[in-house]
């Protein structure tokens, strides 16, 4: 953080001047400890060119630190007026005012902003110690803290402070507050409504509902997994009845070749039955060529019989006629 010095002005001796008072004072006592001795003028003007080059030098010096400082300062005032005057409604919600401070003058305001801003930035604490400094009273010298003077805006500086982008930062700075509460409400809220939902609606009906879709859910698993052993019995006796679509098929062929085998019995039948008085016929006619044969052949037989018994008698007439 950026820490500055203000520049000596009326009533304020600059730190190199201090310094300079206290060497000077501690050679002059050093000087008085020791015996003068006498110098020539010679000696003494060269001692004085010397003392007037030094004092050239140094106030070369301290010009230019005269010179860094107020360029230091000017950077410092633009940053502090363009950054953090923008914090002092959120400083002023951090440590509010009581009604009797109300009718202070703005000096006073502006020193408890400083207070405030040394609680909140703990960094502003060293320029807080280094203002003194400036002031003329070193923390080191006093042994006790050194509070920021109360004081108003400069008028070199005024234009930070009622210019329309700091009154633009101060309005967003509100709006930021009055967002923040309008936040922390609305959060608060969405709380207590996600607690009574959690409690009537989540853990009360939707609990409910729940249990009952569980119950339902449960009961159509028992529904899937008996849907899934009939339909595994359906598969199974499909392709029994496929096997026995099968067999039909093969029935219903031999059916029709017993038809068709049927159909030319008949038909023979039927053509052996128109042949039946031919058969009759021929039949009767081969009995009676049969009764006939056999006649004949009985005939033949007797006829036979006779000539066997004609043979037998000249036999044994010749067999006698031999043994006569």
């Amino acid at each position: 953080m950026l820490r500055a010095r203000r520049p000596a002005g009326p009533g304020r001796a600059p730190l190199s001047d201090l310094s300079s008072s206290s060497d000077n004072s501690r050679r002059a006592a050093m000087l008085e400890g020791r015996p003068k001795r006498s110098r020539t003028p010679c000696q003494d003007e060269v001692a004085f060119k010397k003392l007037q080059a030094r004092k050239l030098d140094l106030q070369t010096r301290v010009r230019q630190q005269i010179e860094v400082l107020s360029g230091l300062e000017s950077n410092v005032l633009d940053f502090y007026y363009t950054h953090m005057l923008r914090f002092e409604p959120l400083l002023e919600s951090v440590f509010p005012t009581p009604p009797s401070a109300a009718t202070a003058p703005a000096s006073v305001s502006n020193g408890v902003l400083g207070e405030g801003l040394t609680e909140v930035f703990p960094e502003l604490k060293s320029t807080t110690a280094l203002v003194g400094i400036c002031d003329g009273c070193p923390p080191s010298l006093t042994r006790e803290p050194v509070p920021i003077q109360p004081a108003a805006v400069p008028g070199k500086t005024r234009y930070y402070y009622n210019s329309a982008l700091m009154r633009l930062y101060r309005e967003v700075a509100l709006q930021e507050k009055d967002l923040a509460q309008e936040y922390a409400s609305e959060t608060a809220r969405l709380a207590a409504d996600e607690l009574s939902v959690q409690r009537d609606i989540i853990d009360g009906s939707l609990a409910g509902q729940l249990r009952i879709e569980q119950e339902e859910q449960e009961a159509l698993n028992k529904l899937l997994e008996f849907l899934a052993g009939v339909t595994a019995q359906c598969a199974a006796y499909r392709q029994l009845v496929q096997a026995a679509g099968e067999r039909i098929k093969g029935i219903e062929k031999a059916r029709e070749a017993c038809l068709v085998r049927k159909t030319n019995l008949e038909a023979k039948k039927l053509e052996q039955m128109g042949n039946a008085e031919r058969i009759k016929e021929e039949v009767a006619a081969y009995r009676r060529c049969v009764e006939v044969a056999a006649t004949e052949l009985e005939k033949r037989k007797l006829i036979n019989r006779s000539l066997e018994d004609e043979i037998e008698k000249r036999r044994a007439a010749m067999k006698r006629r031999r043994k006569e």
